[in-house]
């Protein structure tokens, strides 16, 4: 029996195979970045557009629509065609997904936020989505803050205050639908939101007014405090005080003299 031939030290090429060839939008981002020819820019343009729909539908999220981050990739697929160099040796494919992600972030952090958030806390809200749903896969149930913190190897503090930015990012609407689907009735938001208390605008109002009564005579303070708080009429307060309505009108005009003087002071 002939012996088998031991295995060479290193794998032989195979001729039916022949060596892995840059695909055709590589090609076209490298003759584009040498020649600059408008023609192979638009070629790759559409060669890598499945590229951006799949980073797009991996990127969305809710209150972005898929077109406007299909948009914006493309937006970054052009950056990145205008400044690749072949020369530094990184296949286009790789540094394109790095610009067409970077200007996704971009996108959700100036575009979708409808109330303005510092930066840092955006990044940790995002954060902290993807590690809850990577952590829920993980232990088959929904992560603990205390977990989430210690993966992401933030406070706990920062933790809660990033997910409440939840509400922050896609507000409801005044004009909601409060309550069970399955009932005839349905209150709206605006409907149980409570509105401005007078009476406490009028504290405000009227806290120099009480500033200036303390200025006046008793006497003349009474008269005030029962003519325009307690909606006496000026022979109600002479009968009161055992004067005539004359003499109350008389003290009124002074005592309003005064205070306006004093209110002006």
């Amino acid at each position: 029996m002939r012996a088998r031939p031991s295995p060479p030290a290193f794998p032989l090429p195979n001729p039916e195979r022949p060596p892995r060839q840059p695909s055709n939008g590589e090609t076209l981002a490298i003759t584009y970045a040498r020649t600059r020819d408008p023609a192979a820019r638009e070629k790759a343009i559409h060669a890598f557009r499945s590229l951006i729909e799949i980073l797009a539908g991996k990127m969305a999220r809710k209150g972005a629509p898929l077109e406007d981050l299909i948009q914006v990739g493309t937006i970054g697929l052009i950056l990145a065609l205008d400044r690749f160099d072949p020369q530094r040796g990184v296949k286009f494919t790789t540094y394109a997904v790095n610009t067409i992600v970077g200007e996704m972030k971009h996108y959700f952090r100036d575009c979708t936020w409808l109330v303005k958030v510092p930066r840092q806390l955006q990044e940790v809200a995002a954060s902290v989505q993807r590690t809850n749903d990577q952590m829920c896969r993980e232990l088959g149930r929904a992560p603990t803050i205390t977990e989430v913190a210690h993966r992401l190897e933030l406070s706990e503090e920062l933790i809660v205050e990033a997910m409440e930015l939840e509400v922050v990012y896609a507000p409801y609407s005044l004009d909601a639908h409060l309550g069970a689907e399955d009932t005839e009735t349905h209150d709206r938001l605006t409907d149980v939101l409570g509105g401005s208390d007078r009476r406490l605008d009028q504290i405000v109002d009227h806290e120099p007014l009480w500033q200036a009564m303390d200025y006046l005579e008793p006497r003349k303070q009474w008269i005030l405090r029962r003519r325009y708080f307690d909606d006496w009429s000026q022979t109600d307060v002479g009968r009161a005080m055992g004067i005539s309505q004359m003499h109350v009108s008389r003290l009124e005009r002074e005592a309003l003299g005064e205070l306006k003087q004093t209110m002006a002071r």
